[in-house]
């Protein structure tokens, strides 16, 4: 009996051993595999899984209190990142079948970061051309030099285009408001570009997108609309020029693509004419803007001024001489059709005009603007008939043929065709007899250079 009892002793006493032994091996986890802790979750996230070979380990203390949930925890964890390389070699039969072989992964690849933006130019091998931009990097110089004189002429375009009069002609940005090409001098002098592009020749083109697009190796945002700035320079051999805009990749084209491009833009159509009443190309030109407005109303012509492709046009119906409109027509062949109309709306015509038909003649156009005396046509029609009837001058409204002005002046043609020009001196209107139209408008030049000219009736 006492044998038996011993026996039962030493089995329960290994029986206890073995479960402090097997406890104290649960509670030992190992430092090379612990679950991620909630900053490692928000670091990954947030940088999205950025290079970690730099940063150093975290070992996390083994939590006593949550023994018995620590192997579900380890099962769950993804693979540690930081493996060391002896616990590679001790876990190989433990890798993941997606995971390709080592020396099937280029190690010198860098994985974009996130919301990080691809570089507009990434540089390739010696004359080789770059598989992301097109671009030749045998012409890296010319590249530099066009993307920071597009960026300088875009900046500065941004900055005037809504308060000065900034327009294409002849297919390069050009100032209107200086009479002068803006090159890289002219950016130069106003800070916008470093002077050591002084001598690069480089020149900024505000040309339509889709024309420069039309070229198969060249690249255009699809975002770029429209009259768009481009800086172009002569490559260094000779063979065509380098073109980029500020956010695009652009490209190489050749002497004749540049050519064909430069000549869509070409003002030059003759010689700037005026039309005279009764002529032919007078008489047809009215004609064709009766069909575009589909009524044969009778017009005041106030001016047709042309070349051989483009014709401006300023007229009012006959019944209300303040209803002013203004029309460019082109012509084709011997058509003319109205390519833009309602100009006297604009604020800016010639910037509106010059935006619709980039090649269009801005010579045509004249100083004034309608838009400018919007509010004041006609507005003082009244009282200078008033004192014109009160000395004498005319017996009543009857004896009017034709009146229009504005702000301070108005043109006046009675029924006996003796014309006048009034105009405000502050205190009362003054009347000066003119002889012709033409005189007139020489009357009214003497008051300044920019007056209502649209007054006058060419007649």
């Amino acid at each position: 009996m006492k044998k038996l009892i011993n026996n039962c002793y030493k089995a329960i006493t290994l029986s206890v051993s073995a479960v402090f032994l097997l406890a104290s091996c649960a509670v030992k986890p190992s430092v090379n595999n612990h679950p991620p802790t909630l900053s490692d979750n928000v670091n990954k996230e947030d940088n999205n899984l950025d290079d970690d070979k730099n940063k150093k380990p975290s070992v996390v203390k083994p939590d006593y209190e949550q023994t018995e949930n620590l192997k579900d925890t380890q099962q769950q964890a993804p693979p540690d990142e930081n493996t060391n390389e002896t616990d590679t070699e001790q876990n190989t039969d433990k890798k993941d079948i997606n995971t390709p072989p080592d020396d099937k992964v280029d190690k010198n690849v860098t994985p974009p970061k996130k919301d990080e933006k691809p570089n507009k130019y990434t540089s390739a091998n010696p004359n080789m051309v770059d598989i992301i931009t097109k671009r030749d990097s045998k012409y890296s110089a010319e590249w530099e030099i066009v993307d920071n004189v597009a960026k300088a002429g875009q900046e500065f375009y941004n900055d005037f285009f809504s308060n000065s009069k900034i327009i294409t002609k002849n297919g390069f940005l050009f100032s209107y408001s200086n009479n002068r090409e803006i090159d890289v001098k002219y950016l130069v002098e106003r800070d916008y570009i470093s002077n050591k592009y002084l001598t690069s020749e480089c020149k900024l083109l505000l040309v339509l997108s889709d024309d420069v697009k039309a070229f198969d190796n060249v690249s255009v945002n699809g975002k770029e609309k429209g009259l768009t700035i481009f800086a172009v320079v002569k490559t260094h051999d000779n063979n065509g020029y380098v073109i980029a805009s500020s956010s695009s990749v652009g490209g190489v084209i050749t002497d004749a693509q540049y050519e064909s491009l430069i000549s869509k833009y070409s003002q030059n159509h003759g010689n700037i004419l005026r039309a005279y009443p009764n002529s032919n190309e007078y008489t047809r030109i009215i004609s064709f803007i009766n069909m575009y407005e589909g009524k044969f109303d009778t017009y005041f012509v106030r001016n047709i001024t042309l070349d051989n492709k483009y014709a401006m046009v300023v007229l009012s119906p006959q019944n209300d001489s303040g209803a002013l409109k203004q029309y460019i027509l082109k012509k084709s062949g011997e058509i003319w059709e109205v390519v833009f109309a309602g100009l006297e709306k604009e604020p800016r015509p010639i910037v509106a005009v010059n935006k619709a038909i980039p090649d269009f003649n801005t010579e045509i156009l004249p100083a004034w603007s309608i838009y400018d005396y919007k509010d004041t046509i006609n507005k003082y029609k009244n009282d200078v008939l008033i004192l014109m009837s009160q000395i004498g001058i005319i017996s009543g409204s009857a004896d009017i043929d034709y009146i229009c002005g504005a702000t301070n002046y108005y043109y006046i043609v009675l029924k006996n065709q003796i014309k006048y020009i009034a105009h405000y001196n502050g205190r009362t209107w003054d009347y000066v007899n003119v002889l012709s139209n033409y005189d007139a408008e020489k009357e009214l030049l003497g008051y300044g250079n920019v007056v209502p000219m649209f007054i006058i009736l060419d007649r």
